[in-house]
């Protein structure tokens, strides 16, 4: 348990400074160079380096739900620690409206909370493979493991922070995973999506292709479960 709390305290103090100083394409956003890994999906964020999953790994791990991530074929819209963090933050928040001493922490989640998070990981979860050459611009509208709608579109960006090079005359493209509330009307474009409707998470890494299925790594500005 001190490894958890060390991990969430290293999220915030250091969060900025590695966003700024990597490099490599996993923090800058974008999609790997090399999409083709030989491990599972469960496997492979659990050798991440930098151990910006070890929470999301412990709690899969306790919730019992490995199998979920690692199911063939699939695609699973991967929250990572720093999720994890925006969550039990934004719990304590609104705890602490009615009891300023109340507040929800990792020990929270695990204690109360391990059949929500085994259930809803399948929010992230969409039974097919996406890779980034099966997606578009304007989005499709996908069925979650859930059963819910979910957006996915793979956008261009004028963003220099995300790729962009104005003497480039190709545009760099972003995944976003979109999160319904509500009915979509036909032929909205994913970049029109926006609350009540619906939340646009942007994906930092895309197109990680695992020897069971795709992965797309969630932003470190997400909430994890939708939370609001």
């Amino acid at each position: 348990m001190k490894r958890i709390i060390y991990t969430i305290l290293t999220v915030v103090v250091l969060g900025a400074i590695m966003y700024s100083c990597k490099k490599d394409g996993y923090f800058v956003g974008g999609d790997l160079h090399n999409p083709k890994i030989n491990l599972t999906t469960y496997d492979w964020l659990k050798s991440n380096k930098d151990g910006v999953f070890d929470t999301v790994i412990m709690l899969i791990d306790k919730a019992g739900v490995k199998d979920k991530i690692n199911k063939q074929g699939i695609t699973f819209f991967a929250p990572t620690d720093y999720d994890i963090y925006n969550y039990v933050q934004a719990r304590s928040i609104a705890m602490q409206r009615i009891d300023p001493e109340k507040k929800w922490t990792v020990d929270s989640m695990i204690k109360y909370e391990l059949p929500r998070f085994a259930d809803s990981i399948d929010m992230y979860i969409v039974n097919q493979t996406l890779p980034n050459d099966l997606l578009t611009e304007n989005g499709t509208k996908y069925k979650n493991a859930k059963g819910k709608d979910v957006v996915v579109s793979y956008e261009p960006t004028d963003d220099p922070n995300l790729g962009y090079n104005e003497a480039s005359s190709v545009r760099p493209r972003i995944v976003y995973f979109s999160y319904l509330f509500q009915v979509l009307g036909n032929n909205v474009p994913a970049s029109d999506i926006a609350l009540p409707v619906g939340v646009r998470t942007r994906v930092q890494t895309s197109n990680a292709q695992t020897t069971t299925g795709v992965v797309h790594v969630l932003n470190n500005s997400h909430i994890l479960f939708f939370y609001r």
